[in-house]
């Protein structure tokens, strides 16, 4: 048999392989219909997109570390629809506009894990993952919201948290090098005897959280009957002698009822409270930010400036304090706010007043929410 020949032999033959090979399909886009279906597929492929058409697929469990990106990917947003999700020692793992209902959703020693456009119905629970990337996912109605305990390198951003019975995000022990913005963490539906907060970090084992960036997010929980009002961002308990470490809270906007706002205990190095905007609650309750002496930690790494909220309890008097607004109690909000606190442009100063004359809280970052140059919580959410 001549060259041409053998050419042509070989041509035909990799045309074939790349039509009826499942691995080359499955690097292409291949498209499962069934849970056995994505089994067998996420046995095989090394890498590459596995498209899932509409349909409930039942729990899934994943314990692969993929050499190669593997996506998992709906065929419509929240078409494909899992009751429960648990991720197990995986590795370059991606899970793009996927539903979870009904069952806790678990990432746990894994490692470059990402969700984007999902719809998770109960907590979010993530232990010991080392790059972590949560976006454009909307979690709600768990005992949690989301849980990042003992996670390093992760981003949380354009993500809408609500109506759990107990804290909305926490993030816990040896947590380092991450950040949270654009977020919306509201409305949580706790009852007494629960004591739930908007954002909560502490320490684990003698670590605490360190070198987070927590900026541009909305904070709120506007009061209902019946239902324990949320403290904001508590940053307390850090089970470290060393403290609370490169911290930056900025440009958030918060409203809760809580007198713990901002909430800072043991703020011991570069803890930066920044730029925030704060309105009370009903009953002019909340808005303040509060050092506490609670660990008899000194607060002495902590500093305040720029934030605009009703006052500040400074109760270790060791921290650095600049240049703020604090309008007291019983202030004319409506002179100042052009709302009271149930939506971003609540926030915004009202033209002339004190607060737009001084320009302190998150103006930088209303102007770009005004101009659309920014937006909070899932793109696919208007």
């Amino acid at each position: 048999m001549d060259t041409k020949a053998h050419l042509f032999l070989a041509g035909a033959f990799l045309i074939l392989f790349a039509i009826f090979s499942p691995f080359a399909a499955i690097a292409q886009g291949v498209l499962v219909r069934s849970a056995g279906d994505l089994q067998a597929a996420l046995q095989t492929t090394d890498g590459g997109v596995i498209r899932l058409a509409e349909g409930n697929y039942g729990e899934l469990e994943i314990k692969r570390r993929f050499p190669a990106l593997v996506t998992l990917q709906s065929e419509s947003r929240h078409g494909a629809v899992f009751n429960g999700i648990r991720l197990k020692g995986v590795q370059n793992l991606r899970l793009e506009d996927l539903a979870s209902e009904n069952g806790i959703f678990v990432v746990e020693g894994s490692s470059n894990v990402s969700v984007a456009g999902a719809r998770i119905v109960g907590t979010f629970y993530c232990r010991d993952v080392d790059g972590l990337t949560i976006r454009d996912v909307d979690i709600s109605g768990g005992q949690y919201g989301l849980i990042l305990n003992s996670v390093s390198q992760f981003v949380v951003a354009q993500n809408r948290i609500r109506w759990t019975t107990e804290d909305l995000m926490r993030i816990t022990g040896r947590s380092f090098d991450g950040l949270l913005e654009y977020n919306i963490l509201a409305d949580t539906v706790a009852k007494r005897p629960k004591h739930p907060d908007l954002l909560q970090l502490f320490g684990a084992k003698g670590v605490a959280p360190k070198n987070i960036i927590i900026r541009r997010n909305l904070l709120m929980d506007p009061e209902v009957k019946g239902d324990v009002i949320a403290q904001g961002i508590f940053v307390s308990d850090a089970r470290s002698s060393a403290g609370f470490q490169d911290l930056l809270i900025e440009e958030n906007l918060i409203s809760t009822r809580s007198p713990n706002s901002i909430y800072i205990d043991g703020g011991q190095k570069n803890v930066v409270v920044r730029h925030n905007s704060l309105i009370p609650g009903a009953g002019d309750g909340g808005a303040m930010v509060r050092l506490a002496r609670k660990s008899k930690m000194t607060n002495e790494g902590t500093l305040v400036e720029g934030n605009t909220a009703k006052l500040l309890v400074d109760e270790t008097k060791a921290s650095q304090i600049g240049k703020n607004l604090f309008y007291g109690r019983k202030s004319p909000l409506r002179r100042f706010f052009s709302g009271p606190g149930e939506r971003w442009q609540d926030f915004v100063p009202i033209a002339g007043s004190p607060l737009d004359r001084s320009g302190m809280g998150a103006v930088a970052f209303l102007a770009d929410l005004q101009a659309g140059r920014a937006h909070l919580g899932p793109s696919w959410v208007k």
